[in-house]
């Protein structure tokens, strides 16, 4: 599996795309796994080339919400570069990615401008996104959250099919149970979706795009059909 299919590395150029890689090692992550805790300075970043993993708020409560995830379209670990993180990082999804010591990224933001801004591009997206998950919230109902967590989960991995269970999906959208199972029920009976045994493929992704709310949209770069 190349970097380059990672898209934050994809787009810069030749020369930097070469040294930065030089320092990357191919790692495997399992789902479940914590990349690092909330309150911890990471030593290291990953560029997901297949895994997916979850932006984690931790509430007072010991609940936790799925904030924003992050897959080839980014890089787990934006905003912990040499200060505590905010967030912890959990594998949602097994996979693989391209791990790099924080040293040598840091060495990146002094030697590679094309890296720089596409990071920078990217830390906009997320932000941009992570304002918008609080509109959403607010503002649209279960079934439209529902299709645009599928929709950004595609576009962060590599495959239509999402391994996940009805109660992983309440515990990170922070819906009741019941909730997504109905909301879950309505996508399968349209045939938009079809759900098995601990996963959710994707059926008619175009379809799913044309009912999802505004909110997907926003930091797109492909237009709404």
């Amino acid at each position: 599996m190349s970097p380059h299919t990672n898209e934050l590395l994809a787009h810069i150029p030749d020369e930097e795309f070469m040294s930065m890689t030089r320092n990357m090692k191919l790692v495997s992550l399992v789902k479940g796994q914590t990349l690092f805790e909330a309150g911890q300075i990471p030593s290291e970043v990953h560029y997901p080339v297949g895994a997916v993993a979850s932006m984690m708020i931790e509430l007072s409560d010991g609940f936790s919400v799925e904030a924003h995830m992050f897959g080839k379209a980014c890089m787990v670990g934006v905003g912990t570069i040499g200060v505590p993180s905010f967030y912890s990082a959990k594998v949602r999804s097994s996979g693989l990615a391209y791990s790099l010591p924080v040293e040598n990224l840091r060495q990146a933001w002094q030697t590679c401008p094309g890296y720089v801004s596409a990071s920078q591009r990217a830390m906009q997206r997320v932000f941009r996104q992570l304002s918008q998950s609080v509109i959403c919230g607010k503002r649209h109902s279960v079934d439209q959250q529902l299709i645009r967590w599928i929709l950004i989960s595609l576009d962060r991995t590599l495959t239509e099919i999402i391994p996940i269970t009805h109660q992983e999906l309440s515990e990170l959208l922070g819906f009741r149970r019941e909730a997504v199972t109905l909301a879950l029920g309505k996508l399968c009976e349209t045939g938009l979706i079809s759900c098995g045994r601990g996963q959710l493929t994707a059926m008619d992704r175009q379809k799913l795009e044309t009912l999802a709310c505004d909110c997907y949209w926003i930091g797109q770069e492909k237009p709404r059909p």
